[in-house]
């Protein structure tokens, strides 16, 4: 199998893109959480309490990352940094 290799500028470009996109979702999600009356927040809060406890109840150990996740880092750290 031939050896890859990342081009460095794409990489570059791919974080630069995932930390605007990372920005806009904190603002986005700010912006949602600030205009929610207080019976959806506490709608949302109870969903997610419960949400947690069926999770709780069926999860052994701890969970686990996902593999595109896990196959991202593993690209990031063979790749040298020029930071």
């Amino acid at each position: 199998m031939p050896e890859r290799t990342l081009d460095n500028a794409a990489v570059k470009r791919w974080m630069k893109d995932q930390q605007v996109a990372q920005e806009r979702i904190e603002k986005e999600r700010v912006h949602f959480l600030l205009n929610l009356t207080e019976e959806e927040a506490l709608r949302l809060h109870l969903g997610f309490m419960g949400m947690e406890a069926q999770y709780r109840n069926t999860q052994v150990g701890e969970p686990s990352p996902s593999p595109l996740l896990m196959a991202m880092r593993q690209a990031l750290r063979r790749h040298p940094s020029e930071e």
